[in-house]
């Protein structure tokens, strides 16, 4: 069995930590960072299925990092990202459907896990081969379902 690995970056401490406590819960192995340096060093030696980045942290923002995981080459940049920020544009949306997805802050837990379902799959693709399974309400690895986490918010 092979669990997906998603890499949450954020400079804020409790969102990393609402974001993580939510994917895995749902089953997935997750990694955090803080900065955007940070997490190129672990998209090159964890080599996640998804990161899920924030657009403005200090020193490096959402947008540098992406600009860097191009210039890695294969077989990073094909990494998908979803984009998870308080900012709000057509063009972020546009790079969304781009890189992989784009969800504005707030978000609630379901719809994260939705989106992530959606880009990479579930957390253990051996065991359910659709992209729907926790967006669905089915049972994750550890007997949560979306319904279960619906009150959780990522500010």
């Amino acid at each position: 069995m092979s669990v997906q690995k998603i890499l949450v970056v954020d400079d804020s401490h409790t969102v990393r930590a609402v974001v993580k406590c939510t994917l895995t819960e749902a089953g997935y192995s997750v990694i955090t960072a803080a900065g955007g340096v940070e997490a190129l060093e672990l998209i090159k030696s964890e080599r996640p299925a998804l990161a899920v980045l924030d657009i403005r942290m200090p020193v490096m923002d959402g947008y540098a990092v992406c600009e860097e995981i191009k210039k890695l080459g294969e077989p990073f940049h094909r990494l998908p990202v979803i984009f998870l920020t308080a900012l709000e544009s057509h063009a972020l949306e546009l790079l969304g459907d781009q890189w992989g997805a784009y969800l504005q802050k707030p978000v609630k837990a379901p719809e994260l896990l939705r989106v992530v379902s959606q880009v990479i799959g579930p957390a253990d693709r051996q065991l359910d081969s659709t992209s729907e399974g926790v967006a669905k309400g089915a049972e994750t690895t550890t007997g949560l379902t979306a319904a279960d986490v619906g009150q959780t918010t990522v500010k």
